[in-house]
């Protein structure tokens, strides 16, 4: 048994438990790192749910700051029919009738887009919130599957094969 074979076998055995160690800390590291993702992403999707909401509310008020810009419209319209002596309240086929209608079933139709428009913003909010759970799940699983005593156990089975080899060399095993 040489010295310089001694130092190689304690190099080995010092070299796994480092490698060890280091495999140890790594997977931890990868664990709080995905719990830290998880937990962003849980997040990012209650934002998103409130976003969704905010937008469904800021639908309802549009529409109804519609319907009042209508609402005042035809009332304008109506005077400006009385005031060039149109009846206003006429049968429903007189002109004056016809235009009214045009005004509300043209404010209606606003009306719609908005609220397709709306529709479609808040969609797109609740999509986003579920694509952030599912990335909340995801990064909850890796933290599920990071084990430091696994991958420091890893570690020490790939390296016991230098280690035996070095320790043979220095007479350790009979």
């Amino acid at each position: 048994m040489s010295a310089a074979a001694t130092v190689a076998a304690i190099a080995a055995v010092a070299s796994a438990g480092t490698g060890a160690m280091a495999a140890y800390n790594q997977a931890n590291a990868a664990k709080n790192q995905a719990n830290y993702q998880r937990q962003v992403a849980e997040n990012n999707a209650i934002i998103a749910g409130q976003n969704a909401d905010r937008i469904v509310k800021m639908q309802e008020t549009a529409e109804d700051e519609q319907r009042e810009r209508i609402a005042m419209t035809k009332g304008t319209a109506r005077a400006r029919l009385a005031a060039n002596g149109l009846l206003v309240d006429d049968t429903e086929d007189a002109t004056s009738q016809l235009l009214i209608q045009d005004i509300v079933e043209s404010g209606e139709y606003d009306v719609l887009k908005l609220r397709d428009n709306y529709e479609q913003e808040a969609r797109a909010a609740r999509i986003q919130g579920i694509n952030y759970q599912a990335e909340a799940g995801l990064q909850g699983l890796k933290a599920a599957s990071s084990n430091g005593a696994f991958a420091a156990a890893g570690s020490l089975l790939s390296s016991a094969g230098k280690v035996y080899g070095a320790g043979k060399e220095a007479d350790w095993f009979s």
